[in-house]
């Protein structure tokens, strides 16, 4: 969408930065756009794997409550987390009891997110059951920021983990609504599998990762730039193809431009899928 430029880099801040799952999401949007992203990930082993430059910068430490921590290294990088597995809920499902088991611990040092020096206009949290604590003290960083990619369990996967509803009512007080899912994880029960596959669920909810967006009345008050910004990553992270029509004839109305006639040309070239 080279029509849409912002002048400012859209910082996108990568909370969980292990590089063992897979960020499209995030890589098309930073491929794309004049961006950067800065990146927090306290498990020494997977922080090694990520390799910093000019737009991006990555750190050894955790996001939290600024106090020390222990926190569990488990057998999947992915399991890894400040809170202890709820095992119990756990076993229910093929191949998380043993993911998840804890091998090691390690005092780790964290940060609050609101004292960093920086601005962020896109985040993503993925701090197995720890994004609760992330957003209680990093409200005005988030309050401030125009996209909230966060990872939640409807039933905690860990214990004194925050479930979905919980973090969501979080971010409906800062100003944000629920746009959609970018990942619906489903897992079924033991002993069944679909097609002979432990990773294929049927319809239990095990994992959701949630896309909030600025709520409309907030998005009435942006300026050039954050709507520019807002558009892009709506664009390339999350192809939300129709939200970002929408936002583009705000944008036209902001500066007199026709950008809309740009993109809808654009669109007859786009494939367009019902994700659920």
């Amino acid at each position: 969408m080279e029509f849409i430029k912002n002048l400012e880099p859209i910082t996108i801040c990568d909370i969980g930065a292990s590089p063992f799952t897979e960020t499209d999401f995030i890589d098309d949007l930073f491929n794309n756009t004049n961006s950067k992203i800065v990146g927090f990930e306290p498990n020494n082993l997977e922080f090694q794997k990520l390799s910093n430059n000019s737009r991006k910068k990555y750190f050894n430490f955790a996001i939290g409550d600024g106090k020390n921590h222990e926190l569990n290294i488990c057998a999947s990088p992915s399991m890894t987390s400040f809170l202890e597995p709820n095992y119990d809920y756990l076993k229910l499902f093929h191949g998380f009891y043993e993911w998840s088991k804890i091998l090691n611990k390690e005092n780790v040092k964290t940060k609050k997110l609101d004292d960093l020096d920086f601005e962020i206009d896109f985040l993503k949290v993925d701090t197995q059951g720890y994004e609760a604590e992330i957003i209680k003290y990093g409200n005005h960083k988030i309050k401030n920021s125009l996209v909230v990619q966060v990872e939640t369990s409807p039933i905690p996967l860990y214990k004194n983990e925050k479930p979905f509803s919980y973090v969501a009512k979080q971010l409906e007080e800062l100003g944000f609504v629920l746009h959609m899912f970018s990942k619906i994880n489903t897992r079924t029960f033991k002993p069944m599998t679909i097609e002979n596959d432990i990773y294929t669920g049927l319809h239990h909810l095990f994992q959701l990762d949630c896309v909030f967006i600025k709520n409309f009345d907030e998005i009435e008050k942006m300026n050039v730039e954050k709507l520019k910004k807002l558009i892009l990553i709506l664009f390339y992270s999350f192809r939300s193809y129709d939200l970002v029509d929408f936002l583009i004839c705000k944008l036209d109305k902001l500066t007199n431009k026709n950008f809309i006639s740009h993109y809808r040309k654009l669109m007859t070239t786009q494939k367009m899928f019902k994700k659920y």
